[in-house]
């Protein structure tokens, strides 16, 4: 190789590796980044986090499962990441697709209210929006309004 190619390669190479993404970026901000850095990102890229959303109990099985190895971590440490992770990376709600069961995992509702949009859903068609949402009887409006950020309407 020449001088030059060497002086290219070396180049394209620093440029390389300064574009890839660390394996910490992408977390929101929030208590227990910190931790989930420290402590998760050894194991697995933040992509790989992100695309898990799943429900408060469902982030605490899934930490319990892959820290079981790790005594180090103290339980104070689990729990701020298990809070972390339940609220960067919520389960959705498909309001138009799911059961009551996983309704009422990620809404954060009674299994009556999920019941009662599913019966609402069956009889009236699909929703289209919040305010559509909010029509089911016995639904708390409130309730919905704290959850708008995981709720899905498509069909």
């Amino acid at each position: 190789m020449t001088p030059v190619s060497i002086r290219f390669l070396v180049l394209a190479t620093t440029l390389a590796v300064a574009v890839l993404p660390s394996n910490a970026e992408g977390l929101p901000d929030g208590p227990g980044k910190d931790l989930v850095e420290a402590i998760c990102s050894e194991c697995h890229t933040t992509e790989r986090i992100a695309a898990q959303q799943l429900t408060k109990p469902q982030w605490a099985d899934k930490v319990l499962e892959m820290l079981q190895e790790a005594p180090d971590v103290k339980q104070s440490e689990r729990d701020t990441i298990v809070e972390y992770l339940a609220k960067s990376f919520p389960a959705r709600a498909n309001v138009n697709k799911a059961e009551p069961k996983e309704l009422q995992a990620a809404l954060e509702i009674s299994p009556e209210s999920a019941t009662a949009i599913v019966v609402y859903r069956k009889k009236n068609g699909s929703f289209k929006t919040l305010d559509d949402l909010k029509k089911v009887p016995g639904v708390d409006a409130a309730q919905l309004d704290a959850k708008r950020d995981v709720i899905d309407f498509k069909e």
